[in-house]
C-alpha cells in the first residue's frame, strides 16, 4: 500500500532501527533494557491515595532514528474501552547523553494533551526522572523493581506543600515474543 505510511520510501519507515547505535557505549542500555512489549497493570490514586482507576494496559519500546534513540507507546482503556480512538494513548522519545550520562525524555499524552520534558538518570534501584509538570509543579517517575521480565513504574507528583503524592502505579510483565 502507498500512502505516506505503508509506502517502503517512506522517511517514516526509516524511523525504526534493528538496534542501538553502537557509537553510543553501554549508556543506552539504561533505557534498551526495556525495548520489546509489556502488558500493565496501570492504576490511579486520587489526591487521598484511593485507587481511582484499575485497568490492563500495554507499553512498547523500539530503537529508532539511527539507534540513537528509544520510543515507546503507552496505551490503556478509557472508561472501559481499548478500541483505537476510544483508549488513552501517549509517546515519550528518549534520547542519551553520553556526556552527562543522562537522557532527555518527552512524553506525549495524545489524548490528554500534554507535553512533559524530563531528564532520566540511572539511581541504585533503577531509573529517576524528573522535571515539571504541565502546571509547573515538580514531578518524579521512577522504574523500579526492574528484572528482564518485570518492572515497577511509579508517577508522583508534588504538592505545594513540598509532600511527594503517587499519583500513577504501573506493574509491568514483558509479554513473551510470537513463536
Amino acid at each position: 500500500m502507498v500512502d505516506g505510511y505503508h509506502d517502503a520510501s517512506s522517511p517514516l519507515v526509516e524511523l525504526l532501527a534493528a538496534g542501538p547505535h553502537a557509537g553510543l557505549g553501554p549508556g543506552l542500555a539504561l533505557f534498551g533494557q526495556f525495548v520489546g512489549t509489556w502488558d500493565l497493570r496501570v492504576r490511579f490514586m486520587d489526591q487521598d491515595g484511593a485507587v481511582i482507576y484499575d485497568e490492563p494496559g500495554s507499553w512498547s519500546f523500539g530503537w529508532v532514528l539511527d539507534g540513537r534513540a528509544i520510543q515507546d507507546v503507552l496505551t490503556y482503556p478509557r472508561a472501559g474501552e481499548d478500541r483505537a480512538g476510544a483508549r488513552s494513548i501517549g509517546t515519550s522519545l528518549r534520547r542519551f547523553d553520553p556526556p552527562t550520562g543522562t537522557w532527555s525524555v518527552i512524553w506525549i499524552g495524545v489524548v490528554s494533551g500534554t507535553q512533559i520534558a524530563l531528564t532520566a538518570r540511572a539511581v541504585d534501584d533503577g531509573i529517576l526522572l524528573e522535571g515539571p509538570d504541565v502546571d509547573g509543579s515538580p514531578l518524579r517517575w521512577t522504574f523500579t523493581d526492574i528484572t528482564p521480565e518485570a518492572f515497577h513504574w511509579q508517577g508522583h507528583i508534588q504538592g505545594v506543600d513540598g509532600t511527594w503524592r503517587l499519583e500513577q502505579d504501573m506493574r509491568a510483565r514483558r509479554r513473551p515474543e510470537p513463536s
